[in-house]
């Protein structure tokens, strides 16, 4: 797992700080307002959802886990903003606000969701981003219905809750080593024997050896700790590839 860059952390907690919760507020009130406790999951899954919708085509963005810290982002920032406009509501008031800060539901739904889109990414498979949708609407959903009973049900809710997206994060996890780890073994063991054997090679020879484009090639060598020599326009390994550590998916 690689750390996200933080201008693109910073831009998804903006996201649900500033344009989620305008779109949510607008949709709920004006909208929307006949659908009643429906509304909420509906709307504010979609408001957040659509960053984490159009980042799925960013090359940062390579798996679950880089889907489940932009969609935890994007929550909190939308989490930020909304628990300051109840301490600031008139009807509600600092008391909800200071229980709802202890909650931290809206990472856990759009957490989801940010999940899901990764491994949509990952597997092709756009189904995945609804599926991701549907959980993320279902859990809101629950949730609301739940805490409305009383303020004590976040007690019980925050652990279920972090406990079943623990198991969801550890599932997906082991299937973000799965799709990275097998392709880049292959991959590093067909390079260093091109290397041995050649004494060295162009980024064209390993390009047209490992089926990826010259550029990746080129990455893909760096990220092998190999050294690119300007005059002979070869590369020659350093050190040992380092097996079946999870990067950058090239394929």
């Amino acid at each position: 797992f690689e750390p996200e860059p933080l201008g693109k952390i910073l831009k998804a907690v903006a996201w649900g700080a500033i344009p989620a919760v305008i779109f949510s507020y607008v949709l709920e009130k004006y909208i929307f307002f006949w659908v009643g406790i429906l509304s909420a999951p509906l709307i504010e899954e979609a408001c957040k959802g659509v960053y984490i919708y159009w980042l799925r085509k960013d090359p940062k963005l390579e798996g679950p886990m880089d889907g489940l810290v932009y969609g935890a982002a994007v929550a909190i920032g939308f989490e930020i903003v909304e628990n300051l406009l109840y301490s600031l509501s008139a009807e509600f008031g600092i008391e909800l606000a200071a229980v709802r800060s202890i909650a931290v539901g809206h990472i856990l739904f759009t957490g989801l969701f940010g999940l899901m889109v990764g491994v949509a990414k990952i597997k092709a498979q756009r189904r995945m981003i609804l599926i991701g949708y549907i959980g993320a609407v279902s859990m809101h959903f629950a949730w609301n219905m739940l805490v409305t009973a009383h303020w004590i049900s976040y007690f019980i809710l925050v652990p279920v809750f972090i406990i079943i997206l623990k198991l969801v994060a550890d599932v997906a996890w082991n299937f973000e080593l799965d799709a990275f780890i097998s392709p880049r073994d292959e991959m590093e063991s067909r390079a260093s024997h091109v290397i041995t054997e050649r004494d060295g090679a162009s980024t064209l020879t390993l390009a047209e050896e490992l089926g990826i484009d010259p550029h990746r090639a080129a990455l893909f060598m760096k990220s092998m700790g190999a050294k690119f020599d300007r005059g002979k326009k070869k590369w020659y390994l350093v050190t040992v590839p380092s097996y079946r550590v999870p990067t950058r998916k090239l394929e």
